[in-house]
C-alpha cells in the first residue's frame, strides 16, 4: 500500500483569500433539469448552498469527475452534477501575448502587461526558490488549484483557520472526495497581508520550508482569498502532491 504522508503545517497564526479561479471563467453551461442543487462538494452528501432553474446560465470553472465547479450568481463557489448541464468543451481563457516592438517604434505606446494574479505569483515564488537548491520546478496542477481555492474560500466563509474543514474534512479527505489520487500529500496554510509576506514566513519556518523544497512532491496548487472580516488580510493555501 502506498504510504500516505501528510505534514500538518498550520503554524502560521500571523495576521492575514479571493478565490483566484473565480475571476476567470472557463466556460458557460445551460441547466437541463427543472431545478438543480448547488452543493459544497462533488456528491449528494454535501450540503445544498443554492438552487438554480432550467435555462439559467452557469459559469463553469472546471470539471472534477462527474461534477462541475461553478460560480453562483453571488460569486460563491459551488458544485453541480454535470449530467444536468449542457456545455461546450471547457477550455481556459487564452493568455494575451504582447510582441516586442521594432527599435524605431515608440515603446511608450505598448500596452501594459497584465497584472499577475496572486496565486500565479505565489507559484512562481516557490519555483524560483527551488531553483536555488537545484530542484525541479513543481508542476502547475489546475485541479489542485481549484481544491486549494475551495479550501481558502471555505475558511473565509466559515471563519476558521485550520487544516480540518467543517465541510470538507482533512486535506486527505478533500483530495480523495474530489478524485485526486496521490502517493503523498501535504498542505501549507497562511493568513497574512499578502503573497510576499506569506512566502517569506514559509521560507523561514522549518516545517513549511520542508514542503517548499521537498524532493518528494511533484505537483502544487495555490489559492489566495481575501478575508472578508479583516480588510487587507488574506487566506493562503498551498497543496502539494506526489503524483
Amino acid at each position: 500500500m502506498l504510504k500516505k504522508l501528510f505534514i500538518l503545517t498550520a503554524g502560521f497564526v500571523f495576521l492575514t483569500g479571493m478565490l483566484p479561479v473565480g475571476k476567470q471563467d472557463f466556460g458557460e453551461g445551460d441547466i437541463t433539469a427543472e431545478r438543480l442543487n448547488v452543493r459544497t462538494g462533488p456528491g449528494v452528501k454535501y450540503p445544498v448552498i443554492d438552487r438554480m432553474n432550467r435555462g439559467d446560465k452557469l459559469r463553469i470553472l472546471t470539471a472534477l469527475g462527474d461534477w462541475l465547479v461553478i460560480l453562483t450568481p453571488d460569486d460563491s463557489v459551488g458544485m453541480v452534477a454535470a449530467e444536468y448541464v449542457h456545455t461546450d468543451a471547457l477550455s481556459p481563457t487564452p493568455t494575451e501575448i504582447y510582441e516586442g516592438s521594432a527599435p524605431e517604434e515608440d515603446t511608450a505606446r505598448l500596452p501594459e502587461p497584465p497584472e499577475v494574479p496572486d496565486d500565479e505569483r505565489l507559484f512562481s515564488l516557490v519555483n524560483e526558490f527551488r531553483v536555488n537548491f537545484g530542484l525541479d520546478a513543481y508542476r502547475w496542477d489546475e485541479r489542485l488549484n481549484v481544491i486549494a481555492g475551495l479550501k481558502a474560500g471555505d475558511m473565509a466563509k466559515n471563519k476558521y483557520f485550520s487544516h480540518d474543514s467543517p465541510i470538507y474534512g482533512t486535506p486527505f479527505a478533500m483530495l480523495r472526495s474530489m478524485g485526486v489520487f496521490y502517493k503523498t500529500a501535504s498542505e501549507n496554510l497562511a493568513r497574512t497581508s499578502g503573497v510576499q509576506e506569506a512566502f517569506n514566513k514559509m521560507a523561514g519556518n522549518l516545517a513549511h520550508r520542508a514542503n517548499l523544497v521537498s524532493k518528494r512532491y511533484t505537483n502544487m496548487g495555490t489559492a489566495v482569498t481575501d478575508d472578508p472580516d479583516t480588510p487587507g488580510k488574506k487566506f493562503i493555501v498551498l497543496l502539494f502532491t506526489e503524483a
